[in-house]
């Protein structure tokens, strides 16, 4: 969760005041592109200025891809509170649940947040706490028993996620150094289980710690903590491989950020990882999701992000580890409805564009910003995410458009779409229609995935339609998502819209390649 200073909110705006061109792909083999000719903030509504009957010329340079990205560049969180009564509400053995999380494979899972420093393992009724002497503002802890465990470790090995976990870091020594051996415990417990775990975190926010417990924690002191994390990891052949990520921020402030990679960090983490949030939920606006300059306001982030750790290592992998539109659990009744697709699919393209590595949507179940509800019913931003990991993925290419739409493009999925075949994903969300002109492609066929609110609630619609057709489960199954088949020539596209278009003809020499 995102707080304070370190979040882009309503009252920290950041404007990214310059041409952006963006393009977005993600695991398939489609094109998706984004273009912001003149990336000056303004609202998402006609301001007399554009001509909106004016075709918006598109074009990609396929000569030249910006990044590429891998499998796993979408992922999902579960919040560490969840844990409480059991998971809650939350039946990993679920069969709806199964299939759900089946249609996200191959994804990362991070188990994590606030509550990670105020949870203790029980694992077989016997836990240690250590010597631990800071004392938090926590309502209260969270104990973490054998059966949660079972079930969670059980649950990703059915559906074939990769799980990532957020280890407690507020549990220290009398010299402040993190103390170890609850989750030793833990380790070996699942050692001798079998249990697969890909990833660990130690500790959530650190740099927000004396707000939340009254303390503090040094970028040193956490660098020398993680590497006491991959010494421990060491200890069990099971974990030697597993990676470590961090530092965990809120933020990107540089103190903390890249503080915590100048000091060690950068030589013991697999990839250097932040949170972001839009604004608070609180805070928020219906128009907030439909904003340009809402989404220009990432690009600066992550240009920051990237500024700091290229300045210590040009390799080190950046993640998203920690996101979605609004914190604090979302905006009730706007970030788990159809308009929070606009937000969610240019983040997406864009960190593709920058070249984040991975984003991990927060969260995949529960919360106003819940991928699925707590009835375990998909709101539309899973079958957006399920949509982009079946059409996009590799080679990124970059983009240009008009500034009062999003286009993006990249190589498309070489399991579902024919080898080089190219995506442009298209985002309106403007109140009147848009024309596109996609010139290098006039004359192809496409393959048409249209993407629209599914009632007359509009863009808070709990529903999404696919090219007409309201997306719902059949019996606990996902149903086919198939496109519609679109003759050459120019689109025309829906106000409050996005749009994902295949060309199977392509045949890019990148995407080729992949």
């Amino acid at each position: 969760m995102c707080h304070g200073y370190n979040c882009i909110s309503s009252r920290t705006p950041v404007i990214f005041a310059m041409p952006i061109t963006f393009v977005a792909s993600v695991a398939f083999t489609t094109l998706c592109l984004l273009g912001t000719a003149d990336a000056q903030p303004h609202n998402t509504h006609n301001n007399g200025n554009e001509n909106q009957d004016a075709a918006v010329v598109v074009t990609v340079n396929l000569q030249q891809s910006k990044s590429a990205m891998s499998s796993h560049f979408v992922g999902v969180t579960i919040d560490s509170l969840k844990l409480q009564n059991n998971w809650g509400a939350l039946d990993f053995t679920s069969k709806k649940l199964q299939n759900l999380a089946r249609a996200l494979t191959p994804c990362y899972l991070r188990v994590g947040g606030t509550m990670a420093d105020n949870t203790t393992y029980d694992i077989g009724g016997r836990h240690h706490q250590g010597r631990h002497v800071i004392t938090t503002r926590a309502a209260s802890g969270l104990t973490m028993t054998a059966d949660n465990w079972r079930v969670l470790n059980e649950f990703n090995q059915k559906v074939g996620w990769d799980f990532i976990f957020d280890l407690n870091a507020l549990k220290r020594n009398a010299d402040g150094s993190w103390n170890p051996d609850n989750a030793r415990q833990l380790l070996q417990f699942s050692a001798d289980r079998n249990y697969t775990i890909a990833g660990f975190e130690l500790g959530n926010e650190y740099d927000i710690y004396r707000g939340q417990y009254g303390t503090t924690l040094s970028p040193d002191q956490l660098a020398r903590d993680v590497a006491a994390l991959q010494k421990l990891l060491a200890e069990f052949p099971k974990y030697r491989d597993s990676f470590i990520v961090g530092p965990e921020t809120a933020g990107v402030n540089p103190k903390n950020f890249r503080g915590f990679l100048a000091a060690g960090g950068a030589k013991v983490v697999r990839a250097a990882s932040f949170h972001q949030y839009y604004f608070e939920g609180s805070d928020g606006h219906v128009s907030d999701f439909t904003s340009i300059h809402r989404m220009d306001s990432l690009a600066s982030r992550l240009d920051d992000a990237f500024s700091q750790v290229r300045s210590l290592d040009p390799l080190l992998p950046v993640w998203l580890s920690e996101t979605s539109s609004a914190s604090s659990g979302g905006m009730r009744g706007v970030s788990d409805r159809f308009v929070a697709g606009f937000l969610w699919l240019d983040k997406l393209g864009m960190c593709a564009l920058k070249g984040v590595e991975t984003v991990l949507r927060q969260a995949f179940y529960a919360g106003h910003y819940g991928l699925i509800n707590q009835q375990l019913n998909p709101n539309p931003d899973f079958w957006l995410t399920v949509l982009y990991k079946r059409i996009v993925s590799g080679a990124v290419f970059n983009a240009t458009g008009r500034h009062d739409i999003r286009v993006y493009a990249a190589c498309a999925n070489p399991d579902s779409f024919k080898p080089g075949s190219v995506v442009v994903c298209m985002l309106n969300p403007n109140n009147y229609t848009v024309t596109f002109d996609l010139h290098q492609f006039h004359s192809q066929h496409r393959l048409r995935y249209s993407l629209t609110a599914g009632d007359h609630n509009g863009l808070v619609s709990l529903y999404m339609s696919l090219n007409g057709v309201k997306l719902q489960l059949v019996h606990d199954a996902l149903p086919p998502l198939t496109p519609e088949s679109a003759p050459p020539g120019l689109e025309k596209m829906a106000a409050h819209s996005y749009t994902f278009l295949v060309f199977p003809e392509a045949q890019s020499s990148i995407c080729l390649m992949q």
